[in-house]
Parts: structure tokens; C-alpha cells; sequence
């Protein structure tokens, strides 16, 4: 009887050995479809890369874009780990063509890379198109009108992972579409193989993948359980594919292990920081921001149908929608279900996003911030929107059976294109965009030797990092980001590699109750200033008020200069010795050009606001001052640099134009103007002169009513104070200028 029993159990395991060995047969004998189905369909595939590459690449950023491209770019020269949560595969291709391609700058590799891929991006939006619907023109239509909106086109020129995140998020959706239509066991088990890999390599560029993977990870495991392919090893095989794909992740302790980067976010030798870095603990994961506030799901998605509807048209909209009906209702099976897949990502992708995205009321830069991650979900609504197209194109040709009807979509679909770059493209062509370069190199030749220079926030230290790694332009200058000063890693990553002489007494934590382990600002000064100069060119942080009556920070050029008071600093001699901010070296953003949400608006409002601060330190100097005649010194001198800085912003406004966003900087200069004049009118002795500041007052006080003519509430506190100036009957006579 055991006997017996053993001949059943080895007859059992020969069984499934065979089992098994007709499975791995079955499932090895697949072969996938070609990428192109014919001649045709790879010229139309040509032409949209070719033509889309010659166009990013001719309207691509010269040099240094602005927000994270700066720090994206010095991390990769020196294999550093990027900002949460990473983004190792970008930072590897970026190493790769930094160190292999021949010509070109840092920064002009890079923006050649990410419009190299945009073109690769719009080729597979076309094939995904085309095989659902069969329509050439519906798929070069939906990749033309998606790929040269303004918001992708934008992305796509500059060296940033958005390029990388639309190339996923439209190969996704491919993977998705050839899964549901693979024939057979095998076919479903290669297409399932394949999709994890492109899965797990989407997740080191971009996290909000997830929210695509998710619902197609669900639906392809219902899928393989209807076919028999749930078992442990295909769903091993699948799964192996998928942590293949999520190998790039190896690069954030391999850097820490053996590179020793300029530019690197915390320590990956221990798996807690890995862990951290990874789910953006320190922001919160799918949080864009460190805040508290909170946004609803309605609030950000009417964002989303606002922008969209602007960038792509509500027609795109329309189109969206009467797809998924044409599709369910008339579609084939394996059109229903694709669609189906289709609307349930996008779906995904709002309903968490939109939840958990915290940029309440999101404006400015902020609202940039936000606008680069509708990018994904838009990549799925013109897709969409195109197989709708595309499926009508493909019913009326099927029914005039007319090969010039063909020809007339395809001809309608590069009207449509052309009107479409037409409309975009003097927002999106920045092939003359040299601003941060101009930024860089206003600031730092004026710097002495072996100065520190403390910076805070995505603007100026990106764009510092950047031209003292990236280009090798005064690296004698230490760039040194307030924040990363905060962070333990921050004294065991960089501070041996970069400054080894810099006396650091701890870990940095703002405000004068600061103690041992940690340092605030002024014990800093205290062990460098002697030093090493030190420069600042970002406010004093929120908090750090160790320095009031030891330190201060004085207007120097575009930065501000850190001087000890103990040394009874003069300021007006400081003015003398300071750095001319020369705005015809530094030509402005084009104010009705750069939208507030761009980051060349962000730096116009930081060099014209900077540029008038040495008036206004003045002033405030002056307001310290207990000697009368020196203090209406000061305040002439401080009325005379506001009327010559307002004139120069008048010059730099292009023809005289004074555009809503003009108004930012003018009226508080007119202002400012205003309330100096009046200062010094109340000390002034000689009669004459004060007739002169009398009118001078209430000119430039005039003048900026003027400006806020159309606002109901001015929010302003000095509001009723200056109309009641103006309104006195003593000034009834006065013109405005």
C-alpha cells in the first residue's frame, strides 16, 4: 500500500511537471505584434517625431531653465540623489547624456533630452490612437493638439522629468490597449510582462504613475485570473518584471555609498532615509507642499477643467465624452473594455490627486506648480478624445468608401496642428531665453573670493547650484540652501565634500532659542564672519531673529550683505560700494509675455522688487536717525533713488506699456514716493522747498489712486489716510502726471 502511494505521488509530481512545461511552452510561443503595422503607418510615425523634435528642439531654452532643472542638473553631473522622492531613472539618463553626448552645455544636453523624448511621447500617443480607432488622422490630430498645447510644449523644452512623465503616461495607456487586445494565454501573459516593466520604470520618474498603475494592476489580475494565469509563478514572473522595472531605485544608495555629489538630498545608506526620501514623508506623499492647508476634491479638479479647458479647448471635452459613450455603445468588445480602463484611470487619477493636492487657491507660482501635474491626466483625455475622432473618421470612410476622404482627415488634422502651434508659439518659444543665465551672472561676479552665499527656495539656489557645478563658473563662491542646513545628513554628505573650512556649530535651526546640538544664524556669523564674507540671496528666514541688534542684511546688488553693526558700518558709504544693478545687462521677462505662473514672472517680480530695496533701506535708515539734518539727508537721498529707479522700470517696460502685471511694481513705488515726500515736507524748514514736496506728495500719492482706481477695497491700511490728502481742498488745483 505505501508502495502503491508513492507510485500516485511521483505520478503526481510528473503530471504537473508536464503541466507546468506545457504552460512555459504556450506561454513562450507568443509573438508580439509589430510596433508599426505597415509602410504608411511607420512614415506617418516618422514624420510626428521628426517634425515634433525639430520643433522643441529649435524652441528648447538655450541654457538654464528655472524652478528644479538647475538642481536636476548639478545632482546628475556628479550622480547625486535629487529632491524627494527622487527620481533616479531621470537622473541616470541624465548622467548618461551629460558624460556621452559631445557638444553643448550642461543645461542645453539636458533640454535636448527631454525634447528627444517628448517627440518619442507623441509617437506613442499616435500608435495608441491609430490601433483603437484605425484612423491615421484622429491619432496624428490628438498627439499634434495634446503635444503643442502650451502647458506640455512648455515642459517639453526644458530639462525637467515632465517629458519622461508624459512618455510613461502614454505608454500606459498603449500597454493597456495591446494587453486588451493580446490573443490567447500567451499573448495575455507577454503583454502582462511587458506593462509591469514599463509600470515599475514609470514609478522612478514619477509617483503619480500610481494612480494609472493602480486600476490597470487590478483589471490585468482579474484579467489572468479569467485565463488560468493566477497562479504563483506567472504571477511571480509578471511581479519580477515589474521590481525590474523599479531597479533605478538602486542609484540613491549606490550614490551614497560610493559618490561623493556636490548636490545631494540625504544620506540612502540606512533604509529609514531611503524610506523617507522615497515616500516624500517630509511633504507628505501626493502633498506638493509642506502646509497645512487643504484643498477639496472640487476645488482642484475645477482647476483642472478650467486650465484644460483653456490649454486644450472645451471642444476636447466634448470630444471626450462622446467618445466613451460612441465607444461603449458602439464600440467593439475590446474597444468598450480599453475605454473603459481609459476613463477609469483618468477617474483615479482626479479622485486622489485632486483629494489629497494641498495648493488651496492655488495663484502665481504655486499655481505652476500645480498646472505641470494635469499634464498625466491630460495625456488620457486627449487620448480619448482622439479614439472618438477617430472611430467617426473611420466609420464615414468606411461608408463613402472614397480614398480621397483619407487624404481630407489627414489634411484637416495638420490644419488643425498648425493652428495649434500657431497659437502657441510665441508663448513657448525660448530659444532666445537666456534670463537665469543673466541672473546668475549678474550676481556672482560681484561676490568676493571664498564668499558664502545663502540661499533658500527653488529660484536662486537652483540656479547658483547649477552655474558653479554645471558650468563651472566661480566655484570658489560656496552655495550653501538654508533648508539642507536643517538636516543631520546635510553635515555627513556635503559639508566634507564642499566645505570642509566652514565652521558649522551643529545642526541649523532658526531663532535665538536655538542651543547646543543646534546653531541659529548669528552663531554661525559668529564662527565665519571673519572668514569667509557672507552674502544672502533669499529673505531671513521666518523666525531667526538671533541676529536683531548683532547683524544685519544691506541691499548688495541683487543679494543682500550680511554686516556686523558692532563695526558701525555706514550705510550711505555701503550704497557707494555696492554693485550697480544695471537692468540693460539684465534684460526683464517680457511682463505681458510670462504668465504669474511661470518662473520667469517669478524672477521679474524678484528683480524689480530688489531693485528698489536700497531706496527703501534708506528710508528706513533715515526713519532711525535722531539728528534732523542728517535725517532729511537720508530721506532726500532715498526719494532721489526712487524717482530715478521708477523711471528705469518705466524705460524697461516694452514701449511704454503698462500692462495689468505692470501695475505690481509701479504703484508701490508711487506709494513710497508719496510718503517719503510727505516725511520730509513735515521736517523741511525752507518755504519754497516744501511747496516742492507739498506737490510731490500728493503727485505720486494721485498717482497711485489712479492705479487702484477699479478696485472696490483697496487692501491697503494707509487707503483713507491718503485720499484724504488728496482730497483737500489745498490740492484741488494739481494735475496728475
Amino acid at each position: 500500500m505505501g508502495k502503491g502511494k508513492g507510485k500516485n505521488q511521483k505520478g503526481l509530481r510528473a503530471a504537473v511537471k508536464q503541466d507546468l512545461k506545457a504552460h512555459d511552452d504556450e506561454v513562450s510561443t507568443y509573438i508580439p505584434e509589430n510596433l508599426f503595422y505597415n509602410a504608411e503607418e511607420k512614415t506617418i510615425a516618422l514624420f510626428i517625431f521628426l517634425s515634433s523634435a525639430v520643433i522643441y528642439i529649435y524652441t528648447m531654452y538655450p541654457g538654464l531653465p528655472g524652478g528644479d532643472s538647475g538642481e536636476l542638473m548639478a545632482t546628475a553631473i556628479d550622480f547625486g540623489v535629487s529632491h524627494p522622492p527622487g527620481y533616479p531613472l531621470f537622473t541616470t539618463m541624465a548622467a548618461i547624456m551629460i558624460n556621452l553626448f559631445p557638444i553643448g552645455t550642461t543645461a542645453w544636453k539636458l533640454n535636448l533630452m527631454s525634447a528627444t523624448i517628448a517627440a518619442v511621447a507623441n509617437v506613442i500617443m499616435y500608435l495608441n490612437v491609430k490601433r483603437f480607432s484605425g484612423s491615421d488622422a484622429a491619432g496624428l490630430l490628438a498627439t499634434g493638439w495634446c503635444g503643442f498645447s502650451r502647458v506640455f510644449w512648455m515642459w517639453n523644452i526644458q530639462g525637467e522629468v515632465f517629458s519622461f512623465s508624459n512618455f510613461f503616461a502614454s505608454l500606459i495607456l498603449y500597454a493597456a490597449w495591446r494587453f486588451a487586445n493580446a490573443e490567447g494565454k500567451e499573448g495575455k501573459f507577454y503583454e502582462a510582462k511587458v506593462g509591469a516593466l514599463i509600470c515599475g520604470l514609470s514609478l522612478t520618474n514619477q509617483h503619480t504613475s500610481v494612480l494609472y498603475i493602480f486600476p490597470t494592476s487590478l483589471w490585468v489580475l482579474f484579467v489572468l485570473y479569467k485565463y488560468d494565469l493566477a497562479d504563483f509563478k506567472s504571477l511571480f514572473q509578471v511581479g519580477l518584471r515589474g521590481l525590474a522595472g523599479l531597479s533605478p531605485y538602486l542609484q540613491l544608495p549606490i550614490s551614497s555609498f560610493f559618490f561623493k555629489a556636490r548636490v545631494s538630498w540625504g544620506d540612502h545608506r540606512m533604509f529609514s532615509d531611503f524610506k523617507k526620501h522615497l515616500l516624500r514623508e517630509d511633504f507628505g506623499t501626493f502633498r506638493l507642499v509642506s502646509s497645512t492647508e487643504q484643498s477639496t476634491l472640487i476645488d482642484n479638479f475645477m482647476v483642472y477643467f478650467a486650465d484644460s479647458s483653456k490649454e486644450l479647448t472645451v471642444i476636447v471635452w466634448l470630444l471626450f465624452v462622446a467618445s466613451i459613450v460612441a465607444a461603449l455603445l458602439l464600440g467593439t468588445s475590446k474597444q468598450r473594455e480599453t475605454m473603459s480602463i481609459y476613463v477609469v484611470m483618468f477617474a483615479t487619477y482626479h479622485m486622489v490627486f485632486c483629494s489629497l493636492a494641498n495648493i488651496k487657491n492655488p495663484s502665481g507660482i504655486y499655481h505652476g506648480v500645480l498646472e505641470r501635474f494635469w499634464l498625466q491626466p491630460s495625456i488620457a483625455l486627449c487620448t480619448v478624445a482622439g479614439c472618438g475622432v477617430g472611430m467617426l473618421f473611420t466609420a464615414i470612410k468606411v461608408k463613402l468608401n472614397c480614398p480621397a476622404i483619407k487624404v481630407l482627415f489627414l489634411s484637416l488634422a495638420v490644419v488643425a496642428i498648425g493652428y495649434q502651434i500657431q497659437r502657441n508659439y510665441v508663448d513657448c518659444n525660448e530659444n532666445d531665453n537666456y534670463h537665469f543665465w543673466h541672473y546668475s551672472r549678474h550676481i556672482l561676479p560681484h561676490l568676493p573670493k571664498r564668499s558664502i552665499l545663502l540661499t533658500s527656495g527653488d529660484f536662486s539656489t537652483n540656479t547658483f547650484r547649477y552655474h558653479t557645478i554645471g558650468e563651472d563658473y566661480r566655484t570658489d563662491v560656496m552655495v550653501m540652501d538654508m533648508q539642507f542646513m536643517k538636516a543631520y545628513w546635510f553635515y555627513i554628505m556635503l559639508m566634507p565634500v564642499n566645505w570642509p573650512d566652514v565652521s558649522f556649530p551643529g545642526l541649523y535651526k532658526p531663532g535665538i532659542g536655538a542651543t547646543y546640538p543646534y546653531y541659529n544664524l548669528k552663531k554661525f556669523l559668529d564662527e565665519n564672519y571673519d572668514r569667509f564674507p557672507t552674502y544672502m540671496c533669499v529673505s531671513v528666514p521666518d523666525g531667526e531673529n538671533s541676529i536683531d541688534g548683532y547683524y544685519e542684511a544691506w541691499p548688495f546688488g541683487m543679494c543682500k550683505k550680511f554686516v556686523r553693526l558692532s563695526d558701525n558700518p555706514d550705510p550711505l558709504e555701503h550704497l557707494e560700494n555696492m554693485p550697480y544693478i544695471d537692468l540693460d545687462d539684465m534684460p526683464l521677462p517680457d511682463p505681458d509675455r510670462y504668465e504669474p505662473q511661470t518662473w520667469e514672472y517669478t524672477m521679474m517680480v524678484s528683480m524689480l522688487e530688489t531693485y528698489s530695496k536700497p531706496a527703501v533701506f534708506i528710508w528706513k535708515k533715515a526713519n532711525d536717525i535722531k539728528n534732523p539734518a542728517l535725517k532729511l539727508v537720508y530721506y532726500k537721498k532715498a526719494f532721489t533713488m526712487m524717482t530715478e529707479n521708477r523711471a528705469h522700470v518705466f524705460e524697461r517696460i516694452e514701449d511704454g506699456r503698462l500692462s495689468a502685471n505692470v501695475k505690481y511694481f509701479i504703484s508701490p513705488m508711487e506709494k513710497q514716493l508719496g510718503h517719503v515726500a510727505l516725511i520730509i515736507y513735515s521736517i523741511e524748514k525752507n518755504k519754497p522747498d516744501k511747496a516742492y514736496w507739498e506737490k510731490a506728495c500728493r503727485t505720486h500719492w494721485s498717482n497711485y489712486v489712479e492705479w487702484h482706481r477699479d478696485e472696490i477695497i483697496p487692501k491697503d491700511n494707509m487707503w483713507s489716510t491718503i485720499q484724504s490728502v488728496i482730497s483737500a481742498k489745498d490740492f484741488s488745483n494739481l494735475r496728475l502726471v
